[in-house]
């Protein structure tokens, strides 16, 4: 295809690391989270996952966004 892989890598490590949060499994951090709330009593049902992780998801990605376009020119 003719294109640097270094724009793909890239693109491939932001899209890892930004949307972790969105789901209980997409991050260590969160699994590990949420197996620790278990062993103390308390369940996290997915969707009170999602109505917490989407908007942090949003708040990391948007930024990001914003500063790839333009530095990147993506």
């Amino acid at each position: 295809m003719r294109v640097d892989p270094t724009v793909l890598y890239f693109g491939l490590l932001s899209g890892a690391t930004l949307s972790g949060n969105c789901t209980p499994i997409g991050a260590s951090a969160n699994i590990t989270g949420i197996g620790i709330l278990r062993c103390v009593g308390y369940t996290v049902k997915n969707s009170d996952f999602f109505r917490i992780g989407i908007p942090f998801t949003l708040a990391a990605i948007i930024p990001a966004y914003l500063y790839i376009w333009p530095v990147y020119g993506i």
